[in-house]
């Protein structure tokens, strides 16, 4: 008897039937990268908020250090206070500080006043009294600035510190403006943006006219002097002839004035006067 073949009919796949297959994994394999994404998020969003609550707490734990170090600071305060109240024999915290005060100033201390402004209303003051002199004489600016040269720089106070920087300004500008008149030289460029940045590339103890000329030089230009020998002499230009000159003297020299080189040269010994503190 001859073998069969046995077979199992397997039925055949449609089309349609292996779509819907490839339908349903790729669904699965974005609900997998949907999932770990959520996964990812989430370990990201705890860690943030571990994080922020670690920064919290340290803001915390620092602001704590910081009151308790003020606390403490306003023990020792205290502390001052009842040692100099009991030192001085009164109840009064100001009348306390006074009598220190002078008592220290009596064995030839150098006391600071004190002042109920803060730093900034210091700047202020010393600001606003600087502008007031600046709008007085030469003179008077200058002797302000003496004045206040004369006390240490580690003694001045925030207000004279201040007034003191603008009145040297000033009288900078001012002194450069008329060392730069007196050669005849434009002093307009003292205001512009390329002689300033030029300018301060040299110390303070080199003459303003100096720095023109290598500024001019450097820019291609000639350094001219405007101011000529002249030959007609009148009664009036003789009039106008003084032994010395002041600053406020050279302000009211006019162009004829400054080309007349016995007036320019009074004017140059003058300057020396000038700048003697």
């Amino acid at each position: 008897m001859e073998d069969e073949i046995i077979t199992t009919d397997v039925p055949e796949t449609s089309e349609e039937e292996l779509e819907e297959v490839n339908i349903d994994t790729s669904v699965d394999n974005e609900t997998e990268e949907t999932q770990e994404r959520d996964i990812e998020a989430e370990i990201e969003e705890r860690a943030n908020k571990l994080f922020e609550e670690k920064v919290e707490e340290r803001l915390i734990r620092d602001r704590r250090a910081r009151e308790n170090k003020s606390k403490e600071e306003m023990r020792k305060y205290k502390y001052l206070e009842d040692i100099v109240k009991a030192g001085t024999g009164t109840n009064s915290l100001d009348e306390a500080i006074k009598e220190t005060a002078d008592f220290y100033k009596g064995n030839g201390l150098d006391i600071p006043e004190y002042s109920n402004y803060s730093e900034e209303d210091e700047r202020i003051l010393g600001q606003a009294r600087a502008n007031q002199f600046i709008k007085l004489s030469y003179e008077d600016m200058e002797e302000e600035a003496n004045r206040i040269a004369s006390i240490p720089r580690e003694q001045r106070s925030v207000r004279e510190t201040e007034e003191f920087n603008i009145l040297g300004a000033e009288l900078t500008r001012r002194n450069n403006i008329r060392e730069l008149k007196a050669k005849g030289y434009d002093s307009n460029v003292l205001e512009t943006d390329e002689f300033k940045s030029f300018s301060n590339q040299f110390n303070n103890q080199t003459d303003i006219s100096k720095i023109y000329e290598m500024f001019t030089k450097l820019n291609g230009n000639k350094v001219e002097k405007p101011y000529s020998p002249g030959s007609a002499k009148s009664n009036a230009q003789v009039k106008q002839i003084k032994d010395y000159y002041s600053p406020d003297d050279f302000d009211k020299l006019t162009d004829e004035d400054l080309n007349n080189p016995k007036i320019m040269e009074i004017v140059d010994k003058s300057r020396l006067q000038w700048y003697k503190k």
